[in-house]
């Protein structure tokens, strides 16, 4: 008798919990939202061969630091596992090169913070991506994604001037990316978090205003990225 009760109101609070949100939501043609979220920005240098002897020094190292960005969302449904994302965004952020060269004696090497080089980052982003997701568990979808993206950055030096500009890097950039990620549909709305790492494929150096050997001793350098986002649709 005394537990006939219990059981009605965990037979209730089971039919709440597998309550499912925002039904019509999946099966929408379209829909737009927004995302924000966090990155750290990054170069991948591979120097030349003879980077001791002909340029003096022993190391050209990259600097990540971290940014944010916001962005549009646009999805186009193609069928119940797979979407077409375009997500116009605009990021900020910095990335660093630093130059080690011999300390005096020729037996150490240090870094001179004069000759680091700052790179400031204003990007507007322009990616398209195909989202696989996974069967809708009551309110969560798992879902992988790849796809390649447009960026140009606003805040390149690549013609502009100034003092002790080192070396430069290219504005216009085409990058590949993969991710993971999950959404929870709640009452109101689908939220996402995903996890994205992009590869740059353009060469982005070019030449300075000072002495060559800082962008003479750099062979290749690509723009790498990793980004947290938080989406709302």
């Amino acid at each position: 008798m005394l537990l006939a009760p219990l059981t009605t109101n965990a037979q209730r609070g089971g039919r709440i919990l597998r309550f499912e949100n925002r039904l019509e939501h999946d099966h929408r043609p379209y829909h737009f939202g927004f995302s924000l979220g966090l990155n750290t920005m990054n170069y991948a240098v591979r120097t030349v061969e003879n980077l001791e002897t002909a340029h003096n020094f022993e190391y050209v190292l990259p600097e990540p630091n971290y940014g944010f960005h916001i962005g549009i969302v646009s999805n186009l449904k193609i069928n119940d596992y797979l979407d077409l994302r375009f997500i116009p965004a605009i990021s900020f952020g910095d990335r660093f090169l630093e130059y080690y060269m011999p300390a005096g004696n020729g037996n150490t090497w240090h870094r001179n913070p004069d000759t680091d080089q700052d790179f400031e980052v204003t990007m507007l982003e322009f990616p398209l991506h195909m989202k696989y997701k996974s069967a809708r568990m009551t309110n969560t979808r798992a879902y992988v994604l790849g796809g390649f993206k447009y960026t140009h950055d606003l805040a390149s030096i690549e013609l502009g001037v100034g003092d002790n500009i080192l070396a430069r890097v290219g504005r216009n950039d085409i990058h590949y990316e993969v991710g993971v990620g999950f959404d929870h549909y709640f009452f109101y709305f689908k939220f996402a978090a995903e996890l994205k790492a992009s590869f740059g494929i353009t060469n982005l150096i070019r030449p300075g205003e000072e002495a060559t050997r800082y962008y003479d001793s750099i062979d290749r350098l690509n723009a790498r990225s990793i980004l947290i986002s938080f989406t709302f649709e």
